[in-house]
């Protein structure tokens, strides 16, 4: 597996906790280009925008080395499923 991958499941499990359920896709095949379908019980009650922000903050780096080009997030709850 990508050590990039790999960088940000163990990033994202990290700050979840056990609360996560994580579907991680390379979309373009170029390890820069990522989907990322997160449930977790940390987003209930928060905006969409907060749910963003929380995950950005997680990947801060990552985006601002180019390390990550773009991505793409779906934030829910596990009520919203």
């Amino acid at each position: 597996m990508n050590p990039l991958v790999t960088e940000v499941q163990d990033r994202i499990q990290t700050h979840f906790w056990e609360h996560v359920s994580l579907d991680f896709k390379d979309e373009k095949g170029d390890w820069k280009h990522f989907y990322l379908y997160i449930v977790s019980e940390i987003f209930e009650w928060k905006t969409r925008i907060e749910r963003s922000r929380e995950v950005h903050k997680i990947l801060d780096d990552l985006l601002k080395t180019n390390s990550i080009h773009a991505l793409r997030l779906k934030l829910k709850s596990p009520n919203e499923i």
